[in-house]
């Protein structure tokens, strides 16, 4: 009988304690639903604020349109080492908030023009820059670099007469060795108009 006793009381209090860890577990998970909703509902407020500010709302506009990939735009903030000064930079730059003659005349309420000072035909901001005036020089000048060697890569290959360094290699319009011709920057006939921007 006191056996009995014993075993009925430790089932009873082995009934009670997995009776305490489900609510345990039912508490925790109702508050890990709880807080998700509180970030959740911080983060949409934070992003409503966010987007109702002048310049700042141009990324997170970008960002809904689908104009860029979301997570290779934020990958560089979780893997990256870079410095805080170059991070704030270039969040400066995705916020449009960097100094350009847009952000003076639309935002600073400066008496200037707010046209890019390079082309003067389209509105100074930072995807102009990036994407227009500054980036057609420096993607070009590459281009030319590579396609530079390239050319004297084929050259060599091909026997034909050049110089002995690939930096002082003088581009020709046209090589002619043999039945072979290398053509340096000349326009490609095609039976329908490429453009290329």
């Amino acid at each position: 009988m006191r056996n009995l006793k014993r075993s009925i009381t430790i089932i009873i209090i082995i009934i009670i304690i997995i009776i305490m860890l489900q609510t345990a577990r039912c508490l925790k998970t109702e508050v890990q639903r709880e807080t998700k909703k509180i970030k959740n509902n911080i983060a949409e407020k934070t992003k409503e604020r966010w987007q109702g500010k002048r310049m700042h709302r141009q990324l997170p506009r970008n960002l809904d349109e689908k104009l860029m990939d979301i997570v290779q735009s934020y990958h560089w903030l979780k893997f990256g080492d870079i410095k805080g000064e170059i991070e704030s930079t270039i969040v400066a730059a995705q916020d449009q908030a960097i100094s350009t003659n847009y952000f003076k005349y639309k935002i600073l309420k400066e008496e200037n023009e707010s046209k890019c000072r390079l082309c003067k035909q389209h509105e100074e901001t930072i995807d102009h820059l990036t994407s227009g005036s500054l980036a057609k020089n420096e993607y070009l000048m590459r281009h030319d670099k590579v396609c530079a060697h390239l050319h004297y890569s084929i050259c060599k290959a091909l026997g034909i007469a050049m110089t002995d360094k690939r930096y002082t290699h003088m581009l020709k319009p046209v090589y002619e060795e043999g039945d072979v011709t290398v053509l340096w920057n000349q326009a490609v006939h095609t039976d329908r108009e490429v453009t290329a921007k």
